[in-house]
């Protein structure tokens, strides 16, 4: 059996055979062997995409693939104009190349998690010669916190009442004697069902009672009520907008009493069902209703929240797990969604990541087809770029340096970026775009996109200078299901492969943007002339011209470099 010591050995005399030339089917099998007997390379580069200088090497391109097309995407990375452009004296390294293999599954709803297997083929195709980064998931592995204690109440009958009275000490009884004597916070929540013959002055006056039971401290057997001990409102709502006045009529109910906080439970809607849960209020009501019962709450000074409060910190610990395999096994960066997590919730995990990761890239993601849900208001639609600068301000409050912006509803074929004002297969505009980038660079917060980018638009990413761009379908073609783990996939039909004319089409044009807005005169213009006859060509139905304009615009390309770094 081999030692440990001995399979590191194994992976570091790979490491010099690739950087000496091809190395041999057997030293490519031993290492496989070793990197999974080890769960990764002990050894790994201490390099991070924080390393990543975009200012001097132009926008980071990361490519999407499982590990089969490693070869395919190396080779165009190495063949990219600003490679060729680069003195023979200048070392080629992953923090140069500026391009990464993204180790991704493509399942038919979008990326899905890797692991050993792929990991391993990712790691032999790609180690010291181009940076790796993964998406651990799009989603949570949502826990929720145990459900607060509830009292029914029917009838506003002094025995009813008295009964009540009971069941709410009861509930505070074992919060109030702890083991150390410090009473712990609880919220008891009352529930009127709707068809409980009460009218409104009569649930006021017996919520007024009950409320009082609990502040003056005689739920809790004491003088005064414990801090964070208090009473809540619950109530069960009906879908729409026969819910929402439920709702409202709570928050109303609640404020007249004197109770700080409605707890709002009801039957989840189809798009919730949909997506396994969404944040907060969103799993009952759309964003059109939760808005206004957000405003309405805060004008009443009611705090407004669902049944289930998610466990911020169980959960931040399961996307640990997730980062610290991706960086054991060799990745540069681990990007991880929040979904469906509100505002408040993702400032707990991120604050988590971020402490965890301090020296490596932890990139938290934001949704735009989710939007964002805080304690005061959804943004979504027009009010989609103000949740992002607030979403922004408070991961980069967190320390966090890189992020990555991006849409989770891969099927529906929406982007990240709009053609025009009238395109509605887009959420951005590209001056909407350069805004977030300005806004998040004064934060000190580098911004990576993705999201159903093409060849134009990577262009064009590359113009506005951005410090980096995901492609998938742009760099790939469509192969037959090959692989046991895609045939179990029902709703997948073929799978994409990137290919290295496509990488290194995606990659040239990314620098040909780049470049263009940083050249000047005839050099910048003759630059953006040859990257629109590269696009034109791709966009004409029998490719004409491609191979030649692509040459061209090469060509431009490292002169572009040359004058360009000349300058630096």
């Amino acid at each position: 059996m081999k030692t440990r010591q001995s399979q590191r050995d194994t992976l570091n005399r790979y490491r010099k055979a690739v950087a000496e030339g091809r190395p041999s089917p057997k030293l490519v099998e031993d290492a496989r062997q070793a990197y999974l007997s080890l769960s990764g390379d002990q050894d790994r580069s201490n390099d991070s995409l924080k390393d990543y200088d975009h200012e001097r090497w132009g926008p980071f391109l990361g490519v999407s693939d499982e590990g089969s097309a490693a070869d395919a995407i190396l080779s165009a990375a190495l063949a990219s104009p600003k490679i060729r452009a680069l003195p023979a004296n200048k070392k080629r390294s992953p923090l140069n190349i500026g391009l990464a293999l993204d180790a991704e599954r493509l399942g038919g709803i979008g990326e899905v998690a890797v692991g050993p297997d792929e990991y391993v083929d990712v790691w032999l195709g790609c180690v010291d010669r181009l940076l790796v980064s993964t998406n651990i998931g799009t989603r949570v592995n949502t826990r929720v916190y145990r459900g607060a204690p509830r009292v029914i109440l029917i009838s506003d009958s002094a025995q009813a009442i008295d009964a009540a009275k009971l069941e709410i000490a009861d509930a505070f009884r074992k919060f109030v004697n702890t083991p150390d004597g410090n009473p712990r916070p609880l919220t008891v929540f009352v529930e009127i069902p709707r068809d409980v013959n009460m009218t409104k002055t009569k649930r006021q006056t017996a919520l007024t009672k009950l409320n009082a039971f609990v502040t003056s401290g005689q739920a809790a057997g004491m003088k005064k009520a414990p801090v964070g001990q208090r009473l809540g409102l619950a109530v069960s709502v009906r879908k729409g907008f026969d819910g929402k006045a439920e709702a409202l009529d709570a928050i109303e109910l609640a404020s007249s009493t004197k109770i700080e906080v409605v707890l709002v439970d009801g039957v989840k809607r189809k798009e919730a069902h949909a997506a396994v849960s969404l944040a907060g209020l969103l799993e009952y009501f759309a964003p059109g209703i939760v808005g206004p019962l957000l405003r309405a709450a805060g004008k009443k000074g009611v705090e407004l929240r669902p049944y289930n409060l998610p466990d911020s910190d169980t959960i931040a610990r399961s996307i640990w797990t997730g980062l610290a395999t991706a960086r054991a096994m060799g990745a540069n960066l681990g990007k991880y969604g929040c979904f469906p997590l509100t505002l408040a919730e993702t400032t707990q995990v991120v604050g988590h990541v971020q402490r965890w990761f301090s020296d490596w890239s932890a990139a938290p993601v934001f949704f735009v087809d989710q939007g964002l849900l805080s304690d005061t208001g959804v943004y979504v639609g027009n009010d989609l770029p103000k949740g992002l600068e607030l979403w922004l301000d408070t991961v980069a409050a967190q320390g966090v340096e890189i992020v990555l912006i991006d849409t989770i509803d891969k099927p529906t074929g929406r982007g990240i970026l709009r053609k025009n004002s009238k395109d509605k297969m887009g959420h951005l505009g590209l001056k909407q775009i350069a805004r977030i980038e300005a806004y998040a660079k004064n934060l000190g917060v580098r911004v990576l996109w993705a999201g159903g980018l093409g060849m134009r638009e990577t262009f064009e990413m590359g113009k506005l200078g951005v410090f980096g761009i995901y492609v998938t379908s742009a760099a790939a073609t469509t192969v037959a299901i090959g692989s046991d783990v895609y045939r179990r996939d029902p709703g997948l039909p073929a799978v994409k492969e990137p290919t290295r004319e496509g990488v290194l089409r995606a990659k040239t044009l990314l620098e040909a943007g780049f470049l263009t807005a940083k050249l000047t005169g005839d050099a910048s213009v003759g630059l953006a002339r040859l990257a629109e006859d590269v696009l034109k060509s791709l966009e004409s139905p029998e490719h004409r011209a491609l191979d030649a304009s692509e040459k061209a615009l090469a060509a431009g390309c490292i002169d572009g470099w040359k004058t360009y770094w000349s300058a630096l």
